[in-house]
């Protein structure tokens, strides 16, 4: 009997990719390139201002700024996504993706503020593209899985993400450190323009509503089609509802502590008096982090569909254990003792297990990686049960316009608070993770409406299928 049921397992998961595979490409794109500045952030600084320490608060400015382009610009997607073909939104905005990353493999390297606003109009370019990835990914997504595969949908994303980010990080390190940046970024806007071209000639565009349980039988029938359109009415009563809104204003405060690892973390450990080099710094991601972010996205996924299964509620109590646990790995993270290296010994990737600190810090990246895996794969599937199929887009891309947002403030912050307080990494991350734990308490509020919030959603499409029935039958 186990072997059956493995069988089926499996023959499900190929099912999925094999109707998915778009999404994952555009996720494979996205988490390649989105830590190559990030692990290079001192380098770049240095590309910019040879011989000058790190410009926090000007890389600060970029990043943030950045950010926002992609906030904006995702809400532009989303209301797109929600009327449009997600096939030719997905090309479009990998094309433009590539023509950011091949510009700026043409900036010119120590010109101090020219660089700097080389870097920045290209990364402009980028996350206008980038923008697009997140709502229309999801809104593919929501017509592409049933309602129970959701969490494993996301669980294969998120792996998928973690295995590509860290292979993005090691080939990025060795162009950087090796002086080969500008190839690098030429590479992968020639990449991401292949995948926009493999997307148009063999992706299909799903069938809108076709997965929602209260529609799946009408809908099976090719003459029937969703015909329901985004209205002020639907906004109403079904976006503006208590849940929606208290989850979309979380992810301001949620992702101020989601960007530390990236913004904080990194110039932390590769600043003296640590020194750790980019490369090795990606490789101690890789061999701490990867394994994490395997088990948090793909061990959790069916455990978390089967809770949910019980009460939608599990999903949040699931997400405010997430944000809890990671605050207190960050603290203990930045108060830890590193080891104190050379330039030369931050280089050597096998001295650093001579200290026993290394493997308290690779158990605790490990284990933030794997609780950060709750948040991904169930935020996502709440928000597609308490919205409708038309609205899928314009909520995502709301959702990800106010992460973004909180993200990108969190950046500048984090570096203006950085360069006031002399580089104090201990006092900064403190400061970010307080505000960062509002998110856990908004997220407690959620669980007190959200059933009511779906409910209605299932409601209004066991009317609407009655709807399409009766219009098929008298067409019949």
């Amino acid at each position: 009997m186990s072997n059956v049921k493995s069988s089926e397992d499996s023959e499900e998961e190929t099912s999925l990719v094999k109707r998915l595979w778009p999404a994952y490409l555009v996720y494979i794109n996205m988490a390649i390139t989105n830590s190559s500045f990030f692990i290079n952030i001192l380098i770049v600084s240095q590309i910019m201002w040879p011989g000058e320490p790190f410009h926090s608060g000007e890389i600060g400015i970029w990043f943030g700024l950045t950010t926002y382009v992609m906030a904006f610009s995702g809400i532009m997607y989303g209301m797109l996504a929600d009327k449009f073909s997600r096939k030719n939104l997905f090309v479009f905005s990998e094309i433009l993706c590539g023509i950011g990353y091949i510009i700026n493999g043409f900036a010119p390297s120590g010109r101090g503020i020219i660089t700097f606003f080389f870097f920045f109009n290209c990364g402009m370019i980028r996350t206008l593209a980038k923008g697009g990835f997140v709502p229309v990914v999801y809104s593919f997504a929501s017509d592409s899985t049933k309602m129970e595969e959701r969490s494993q949908f996301f669980g294969i994303l998120q792996a998928l993400y973690q295995l590509t980010q860290t292979i993005g990080m090691i080939i990025s390190a060795v162009f950087f450190q090796n002086s080969y940046w500008r190839e690098y970024l030429w590479i992968v806007g020639a990449v991401c323009i292949i995948f926009g071209l493999i997307i148009t000639l063999k992706a299909k565009e799903p069938k809108r509503g076709v997965t929602r349980k209260e529609l799946t039988k009408v809908l099976s029938d090719k003459n029937v089609k969703y015909k329901y359109k985004i209205n002020r009415k639907i906004v109403k009563s079904t976006i503006l509802t208590p849940t929606n809104l208290i989850i979309l204003f979380e992810g301001i405060f949620t992702m101020i502590i989601l960007s530390i690892p990236d913004f904080l973390m990194i110039p932390y450990i590769q600043s003296p008096p640590y020194n750790f080099s980019p490369l090795v710094t990606s490789l101690f991601f890789t061999i701490f982090g990867l394994p994490g972010g395997f088990i948090g996205a793909l061990a959790f996924a069916k455990v978390s569909d089967k809770l949910a299964k019980r009460n939608i509620k599990n999903r949040v109590f699931l997400i405010v254990f997430s944000i809890m646990c990671l605050y207190i790995i960050f603290l203990i993270i930045f108060n830890l003792p590193w080891p104190h290296l050379t330039v030369e010994e931050g280089k050597n990737f096998f001295i650093l297990f001579a200290f026993p600190a290394m493997w308290v810090m690779g158990f605790l990246v490990l284990t933030s990686r794997t609780i950060m895996g709750f948040y991904n794969i169930n935020q996502p599937p709440i928000l597609q049960d308490i919205n409708l199929p038309e609205t899928q887009g314009i909520v995502s891309s709301l959702n990800q316009f106010l992460e973004l947002i909180g993200s990108g403030t969190g950046v500048i912050i984090a570096g203006t608070v950085l360069a006031l307080f002399n580089y104090n990494y201990q006092l900064t991350s403190s400061v970010m993770l307080g505000l960062g734990i509002i998110g856990a308490l908004w997220w407690l509020f959620a669980a007190k409406w959200i059933n009511k919030d779906a409910n209605r959603i299932s409601d209004i499409l066991n009317q609407r299928s009655a709807e399409l029935s009766n219009e098929k039958n008298r067409e019949g």
